[in-house]
């Protein structure tokens, strides 16, 4: 039953943040004069849905995770390629309210829309969380310390604050999070404050190992401490406008920093989890009650949805909009075959980085990487 609890809660979860996204290219293509066929929220065969005044059918299909919408003269549900037997059907008048006879700049507008509306959903969230209960936030303070770890055995206690790190002042608890994780070597000194007083201290992380199934190790940095409850401050209207816009500017700007260091090989991809982090993680929000966590959690997922969409790969809208933009420089359109061969790699691609994603967060269960460990030694 947990199990089932928690899938519930992930597939309600990032369905939310589905319909977000499909939302947008909907009401662009609708702006724009494009006839949408389908919203489908899920993939796969269909299980019910309904047709609306203007034609659109809108379904929930057999895999309730992903989502599309399907336009007029579209041959797939990425709009990267034309029914053209289909198209070859309509007349000139029909023809006028199918994707592929819009201009590139349309297609441009539609395919951003999906990306817009999930930092639109974000930020209205935060708006909203900022102004009628206060967004979570977690202050640097220490809420446990666990048994025999480094954080222990140099004599940190629960409550004590984290003042800076290394000399870098701590504003909140997830810079101690990357600070730790971003140390190469060596110790860290923390300044550290107790009942209005401050102290020095340095403390090395353990270096966890763990064995991947594919070859080599994973190295993990563990100081031993987690972070207390979250504290919730409302804001007046104006500040919360300002603070669902600075969430959405650093959030950008975190995972602009993370990928670019990806890229650059900084980063590995051991450190990314997938839908079984996130299924864990919207599965112990919701079951504890912790609702407006659960909406920051949405949040998130949102702004990652929107920002990884950018990624100018052709399976997804930030390709589409390069595609449309390379025929507006060219005056011409580019292969369709070309364009498919490039889906099929990107498509493979994902699927790869969703399978290590999906690896990593399994490795993370401690019976798992006890057995894995074993195993391969």
């Amino acid at each position: 039953m947990a199990i089932l609890y928690y899938l519930f809660s992930f597939f309600a979860v990032i369905n939310i943040i589905v319909f977000v996204h499909e939302y947008g290219h909907y009401l662009a293509a609708k702006k724009v004069g494009v006839k949408v066929t389908t919203f489908s929220i899920g993939m796969g065969r269909e299980i019910f849905g309904m047709n609306d005044k203007h034609g659109t059918r809108w379904r929930f299909s057999l895999l309730p995770i992903g989502g599309y919408v399907m336009m007029l003269g579209d041959g797939d549900a990425a709009s990267a390629t034309e029914d053209k037997e289909f198209l070859d059907k309509l007349t000139p008048e029909e023809r006028q309210f199918s994707f592929p006879e819009k201009n590139n700049w349309e297609k441009i507008f539609i395919a951003f829309c999906g990306p817009f509306f999930n930092y639109i959903y974000a930020f209205v969230m935060v708006v909203a969380m900022s102004f009628f209960c206060g967004i979570p936030s977690y202050p640097p303070i220490i809420g446990e310390v666990q048994k025999e770890s480094p954080a222990e055995k140099h004599g940190l206690l629960s409550g004590d604050k984290i003042i800076s790190m290394d000399g870098e002042e701590i504003s909140k608890y997830r810079d101690v999070v990357i600070k730790i994780a971003e140390k190469e070597s060596g110790p860290i000194k923390f300044v550290i404050e107790r009942n209005s007083h401050q102290f020095a201290v340095s403390i090395a992380p353990e270096i966890k190992e763990i064995k991947k199934i594919i070859g080599g190790v994973k190295k993990t940095k563990l100081l031993g401490i987690r972070s207390g409850k979250p504290a919730f401050e409302k804001k007046s209207l104006l500040d919360s406008l300002g603070a669902g816009w600075v969430t959405c500017v650093s959030a950008t700007k975190e995972m602009f920093h993370v990928f670019g260091k990806l890229f650059a090989g900084q980063k590995s991809l051991d450190d990314f989890g997938g839908i079984v982090h996130m299924a864990s993680v919207a599965g112990d929000l919701s079951q504890n009650g912790n609702f407006a966590l659960l909406i920051m959690f949405t949040v998130t997922l949102s702004l990652n949805l929107g920002f990884i969409n950018l990624f100018p790969l052709p399976i997804l809208d930030g390709g589409r909009i390069l595609i449309c933009l390379i025929e507006e420089v060219l005056r011409k359109k580019l292969s369709e075959k070309f364009q498919e061969h490039i889906m099929i790699t990107c498509a493979v691609l994902l699927i790869f980085l969703m399978l290590v994603t999906t690896v990593n967060d399994i490795l993370r269960i401690e019976a798992v990487n006890k057995f894995v460990s074993g195993f391969l030694e």
